[in-house]
């Protein structure tokens, strides 16, 4: 079996945004290129932090938890369930870089799937930048691991 590495199983090229803009224009841009995460660049296109669709939804699944939660989408509370579209509306205009994770791991092409599995499930991250000379050149989810299931070798 030959070894495989993030290279290998990354989707690219990786869908980026600037701290600059709102997240409304991220979910946006989610929507119409079809993935779970942005990598958030600088000017010059280096890498700077993630933001995951995590962010938008609440981490329990249940409506009536979301009261013990953030709506992620920016720390904003939520006292109770009904005010999910007041806090949407307030929420739409924060900026990329106030509401993405700065310290989220990341893995350069190189890196061993061994490596990439690690991150992905202890780190309990669903998308993994792939990371060449400081800027963005792919994207791992956790689609990614299970699509090896469906291979032969």
């Amino acid at each position: 079996m030959l070894t495989k590495l993030a290279s290998k199983i990354m989707s690219s090229p990786v869908v980026t945004i600037t701290a600059d803009k709102s997240v409304s224009e991220a979910a946006k841009i989610m929507l119409e290129k079809s993935v779970g995460s942005l990598a958030v660049v600088d000017d010059d296109g280096h890498y700077v932090g993630l933001l995951s669709e995590s962010k938008y939804l609440p981490e329990e699944t249940v409506l009536p938890y979301l009261r013990q939660s953030v709506l992620r989408v920016l720390g904003s509370e939520l006292g109770d369930p009904e005010n999910i579209e007041e806090v949407i509306h307030n929420t739409r205009n924060t900026l990329v870089g106030d509401a993405m994770q700065k310290d989220a791991p990341s893995v350069s092409p190189d890196s061993h799937l061994a490596e990439v599995a690690k991150l992905l499930v202890d780190g309990g991250s669903h998308h993994l930048p792939v990371i060449e000379d400081g800027k963005p050149v792919g994207m791992i989810s956790r689609h990614d691991l299970l699509r090896l299931f469906t291979e032969n070798d």
